[in-house]
């Protein structure tokens, strides 16, 4: 799978990892952040002036230069016609996919024509999407003169797909002036969306240059953003490069938000090899290191990766671990979650495990949870499992607690269980807690 490709899914990651120190970027690359790679053509003669190129809002701008486009077909085209049959074609990705093809080559020879048929269609994700095709074609020729466009012209949205477009194309010539550009944009969102696409096609040409850029900028905000980049993008690109440059700067403040990058790419694809580079991480940030390794390991293979947090020794990373496997595998088999977790020896992340599992299966499928609790044989192990799974569900089905509570053998855990819940069930809704309670009279 090309590079650019596959690092389109880790964008998903970065919801979680960039709060405060980073941003809420779109959930996964759509087609705007794909990579603008394309064929360099002859533009408009260097003597055209920047305010020619960008006053389309006044109706300016030359015909398109005739020339030949290739659709997929071998067909020979200009522009314009290009253009034209590309709005008629029904299937609407392979009209996105079309007309952004044209854009992008159309862009690099007359831009103000590319953006005036742009700026005909009307408002939505295929408009957002050309305008950012056409910005990242204009910007393989002169990405100041594209910036500048898009910052008149453009915003939200459009602006910072836009920006994202021509990020790449400039990066593919000059990518340190690409990222400097990018870095200095604001708001921080759209800078981060524009640096993101810079280092991406850097890495994929120079990493240790780009790193290096990333460690020259001043200590600040700006920079942390840019580390964290930097690991999102390298990590998917080539983990064990990225984990030896990640490694490296395991002592600095941010450490944990690089590390948490490179460990929900790596564990993915190769769980082994990223587990043991984080038992090398200092003991600061072990614990949350093994957590994101079992939260992805888990969820491909919970089986072995329980084998692997099972030989952890007592303490808080073993505290974390246990429950955070428990809570992945249950999303994905609650039954064999819950068996596992009852297998566990006793301690607190056993009963925390139990828990989490539970409340997981009770969220997910509560009536086939109650089914299984119900087949269970009389003791104490299904006791547990009515005290934790009643307790779980009070909230919401207060009366289906209150009957699984009801079938606990121990009367006084069934007791005290029922009591709280009770208890619970009358601050929340008293008037049904009242008619349950005049249904069920307490045994004397």
């Amino acid at each position: 799978m090309p590079p650019t490709t596959k690092r389109a899914s880790t964008k998903v990651f970065l919801l979680g990892v960039m709060a405060g120190v980073v941003f809420s970027l779109i959930l996964g690359k759509s087609g705007l952040f794909a990579s603008r790679r394309g064929n360099v053509s002859e533009w408009q003669d260097s003597g055209s002036q920047t305010k020619d190129k960008v006053s389309l809002s006044n109706g300016g701008g030359t015909a398109a230069n005739q020339a030949n486009f290739s659709p997929g077909k071998g067909e020979s085209l200009d522009y314009e016609q290009g253009w034209q049959q590309g709005l008629g074609i029904a299937n609407q990705r392979q009209r996105q996919a079309h007309l952004e093809s044209v854009l992008k080559e159309w862009a690099q020879r007359d831009p103000v024509a590319a953006l005036q048929a742009v700026q005909a269609l009307g408002a939505g994700r295929l408009k957002n999407e050309c305008l950012a095709a056409a910005c990242g074609g204009w910007a393989m020729k002169d990405p100041q003169a594209a910036a500048a466009w898009a910052k008149e012209h453009l915003s939200g949205t459009q602006l910072s797909g836009s920006y994202a477009a021509i990020a790449s194309s400039w990066s593919e010539q000059d990518p340190g002036a690409a990222a400097d550009w990018a870095i200095g944009l604001r708001p921080l969102i759209v800078s981060e969306a524009a640096l993101s696409m810079a280092m991406m096609t850097w890495l994929d040409r120079d990493p240790k240059t780009a790193a290096a850029w990333v460690e020259s900028q001043p200590e600040g905000e700006s920079r942390d953003n840019a580390r964290l980049l930097l690991a999102l993008e390298w990590s998917a690109a080539d983990p064990g490069a990225a984990s030896e440059w990640i490694a490296a700067h395991a002592h600095e403040e941010g450490a944990d938000a690089m590390v948490d990058t490179l460990l929900n790419e790596w564990s993915s694809e190769d769980p082994v090899a990223a587990a043991a580079w984080a038992n090398r991480l200092p003991d600061s940030l072990k614990e949350g290191a093994f957590a994101m390794i079992l939260a992805v390991w888990g969820s491909a293979d919970p089986a072995k990766a329980a084998q692997w947090a099972g030989q952890f020794p007592a303490g808080p990373t073993r505290e974390r671990a246990i429950p955070q496997l428990a809570e992945t595998w249950a999303g994905v088999d609650p039954q064999s979650a819950v068996r596992w977790t009852l297998n566990l020896p006793e301690s607190p992340e056993q009963s925390d495990a139990l828990d989490q599992a539970v409340r997981v299966w009770s969220q997910q499928q509560r009536d086939s949870l109650t089914t299984w609790i119900e087949q269970q044989p009389a003791g104490p192990e299904a006791d547990r499992l009515r005290v934790t799974a009643s307790t779980i569900m009070a909230e919401k089905t207060p009366q289906e607690a209150m009957n699984l509570a009801s079938a606990i053998t121990d009367p006084v855990v069934r007791k005290e269980t029922m009591e709280q819940l009770l208890d619970e069930w009358k601050n929340n809704k008293p008037q049904e807690a009242e008619r349950w309670l005049k249904d069920h009279p307490p045994s004397r």
